[in-house]
């Protein structure tokens, strides 16, 4: 067979079958159907049972007495907004709510700060000894970038849950605490732990007591307060709770704030605890007047006393010189006098020598006003005098260019010389 009358026979037979449906669709409708036989109404009756009971059959699946107990694992994420959004899923109040993320929030960066500053708390005395306060031992390090980064991260977290929750969230700062640097991190934890504790209790005794009368609230106050210190305490060793309460005290402060002063982070740390043994043998004496307590001269006698106790401790550790250095590093005129140098950009030891100046000029002025062999116009002249060659001495040694400097920062001093 040719293969023209292969597609012409083809043709044919597929207009012939299209003829066929458009008649068979112009056909008239035909009339319904008779009852179908027994055997066709037992497959419908099938079919329909099983559309019907189908669902009936999985209603149980999803009443509340089967349904799985509430597991924390179903609304819990590492993401914070995806764990609020559960919460308020099922129903939680915005407050717990909130008390669950700020809780969070404020455990989680304190662990991550804790971690980036380890190494540094661990360096308590090395920052004295550096003559800096331990957060400027992060400036310039690696350290700080990550903590100022952690420190934005929990702000645009706090902003944004602020703006879902509709309220400001009071998330803890993680701050360093360098008095307890020395701990060990499971020590630390814990302190914390029980530090939020004991600072709800406080919030609670006082709601509780609020209005008692005074003796029964500080009745109650004290004895919370004893208690959560005999909790405290009982996490240190005796050796580490030295150590906090070294690092705490005044004496501690007072070394951390000398300045000018370099020696080694052990030395200075000795020094902290000999000043602690000399307070703490040697009290400060008392004044009859607290509001003019130099007009006691028995005060005065013991106050003298006392400073010339002090000096020889000094002096037998550390030498003339080294007492010299340790009383200026500790001059807060000297403070004052170090950041005009570094603003002037010159040498410390220039601050050293103003100091010497200012204390000289001081001292005399001291003399001349004492000097009862003055009549009152002669002091005058003298003081001016004294104020004058001061002037000239002081322009003289800190240069024109930071002489109206020191009269801003640290010149208020001349003033009183002839007043």
């Amino acid at each position: 067979m040719s293969l023209r009358r292969y597609i012409l026979g083809t043709v044919t037979a597929n207009l012939a079958l299209v003829g066929a449906l458009l008649w068979q669709t112009a056909r008239p409708s035909a009339p319904a159907p008779a009852p179908a036989p027994r055997g066709k109404l037992a497959v419908t009756t099938r079919v329909s049972t099983e559309v019907v009971i189908e669902p009936a059959a999985r209603l149980p699946e999803v009443k509340v007495p089967r349904s799985p107990p509430f597991q924390w694992s179903s609304v819990e994420s590492t993401n914070y907004f995806v764990c609020l959004t559960n919460l308020l899923a099922i129903g939680c109040p915005k407050e717990t709510a909130r008390d669950i993320l700020e809780a969070r929030v404020a455990d989680e960066f304190r662990v991550r700060l804790r971690e980036l500053v380890r190494p540094f708390n661990a360096q308590f005395w090395q920052s004295v000894a550096d003559g800096k306060a331990l957060e400027k031992m992060l400036d310039g390090t690696p350290t700080e970038k990550e903590v100022e980064e952690l420190k934005e991260e929990q702000k645009r977290i706090q902003a944004e849950l602020q703006a879902v929750l509709g309220k400001e969230t009071k998330t803890d700062k993680p701050g360093r605490n360098e008095q307890f640097g020395h701990l060990a991190e499971e020590k630390q934890t814990g302190l914390t732990t029980l530090d939020g504790r004991h600072a709800k209790e406080r919030e609670a005794l006082n709601r509780e007591v609020a209005k008692a009368p005074p003796a029964e609230r500080a009745a109650k106050q004290k004895e919370l307060r004893e208690r959560q210190g005999t909790e405290r305490r009982a996490l240190f060793s005796d050796g580490e709770w030295a150590e906090a309460e070294l690092r705490r005290s005044p004496q501690a402060r007072q070394v951390r704030e000398l300045r000018g002063y370099a020696d080694k982070p052990e030395n200075l740390r000795a020094q902290a605890e000999a000043l602690r043994e000399f307070d703490t043998a040697y009290p400060r004496p008392t004044p009859r007047d607290p509001k003019r307590p130099f007009d006691d001269p028995d005060f005065n006698a013991k106050l003298e006393e006392r400073e010339t106790q002090r000096k020889a401790q000094l002096t037998a550790r550390l030498g003339e010189a080294g007492v010299a250095t340790f009383e200026r590093g500790s001059d807060p005129r000297f403070h004052t006098l170090l950041k005009l140098a570094r603003r002037l950009e010159v040498q410390p030891a220039s601050a050293a020598q103003w100091l010497e100046l200012q204390t000289a000029s001081q001292k005399l002025v001291r003399q001349t006003r004492q000097n009862a062999g003055l009549a009152d116009d002669a002091r005058a002249v003298a003081l001016l005098a004294i104020r004058l060659e001061t002037e000239r001495t002081l322009q003289a040694a800190v240069g024109a260019r930071g002489w109206s400097a020191y009269q801003r920062h640290a010149g208020d001093w001349l003033k009183q010389l002839s007043d």
